[in-house]
């Protein structure tokens, strides 16, 4: 349900997601714009990209951007300050997992691929936004994973991925305090998107849940109402990762090492 017009959290701001068309990315930009906020969505998935609409007041505006390409990054972000004025908030949030293999299966041209998707695009489109976000004293919150902590089987060039965006969040949030600047992240655990489905088997999703303290798994939304938490709420808040895990790295239990999300 979209929020009402007094209880608007986020309105009349700007906030950039990538990687925002699908998945964890898709509820962050309906909570933004549900919340008043004027969204813009930077991926490669034009087809579906240019079709989103917000259900809420907010508005959303997509742009293709591969975010392997650091002039594509620079240009849209540009553009997106160019036509609305300002940028008040960076999600970093696109990535993506190989599949479960070992490091004898993963290649080293893998890695790198990896690396420069889930970990340099987020430095590249923080690099570039930070000149507008030091005007509005703005936000980054950067997407990582469970995974960054506690990590998980198979999975050895992905967790090197995600424990590299949380000790990225956290340095950069020390150099951009001066500027009134707040980083922080978000590790989800299982979350309900179609990557969960093509990594994890379909005849396991079941017992994924019991992973997890409250045994299920969260929806995307669950996500984008934290990152919106952080961005409005925590203003005393910089260099934390915030584990949106359902409890799965807590308390004793059996653990089932072949987990991958």
């Amino acid at each position: 349900m979209s929020a009402t017009v007094s209880a608007l959290r986020f309105k009349d701001k700007v906030v950039i997601v990538t990687g925002g068309v699908q998945g964890i990315g898709r509820g962050i930009v309906d909570v933004f714009a549900e919340n008043g906020g004027k969204v813009v969505v930077f991926d490669i998935q034009d087809d579906v990209g240019s079709k989103m609409k917000s259900e809420g007041p907010g508005e959303i505006i997509y742009m293709h951007c591969d975010m392997t390409k650091e002039d594509e990054i620079k240009s849209c972000i540009q553009e997106a300050e160019k036509q609305l004025g300002k940028i008040d908030c960076l999600v970093n949030n696109v990535g993506f997992h190989p599949g479960a293999y070992t490091i004898d299966e993963l290649s080293v041209q893998g890695f790198k691929d990896l690396l420069q998707l889930n970990l340099i695009s987020y430095f590249t489109a923080s690099k570039y936004a930070l000149p507008y976000l030091r005007k509005s004293k703005g936000n980054i919150v950067n997407i990582s994973s469970i995974g960054s902590a506690a990590a998980f089987r198979n999975s050895v060039t992905y967790v090197a991925t995600k424990g590299g965006i949380t000790s990225f969040t956290k340095a950069l949030a020390i150099d951009e305090a001066k500027y009134g600047v707040r980083v922080n992240a978000i590790a989800p655990g299982a979350v309900e998107t179609p990557l969960l489905k093509e990594v994890w088997p379909a005849d396991e999703l079941e017992k994924l849940k019991t992973c997890h303290v409250l045994q299920k798994i969260a929806q995307p939304r669950e996500i984008g109402l934290a990152c919106l938490f952080l961005v409005v709420d925590a203003t005393f808040t910089t260099g934390e990762q915030l584990m949106c895990t359902g409890g799965s790295e807590i308390g004793y239990g059996i653990k089932n090492t072949g987990l991958a999300f």
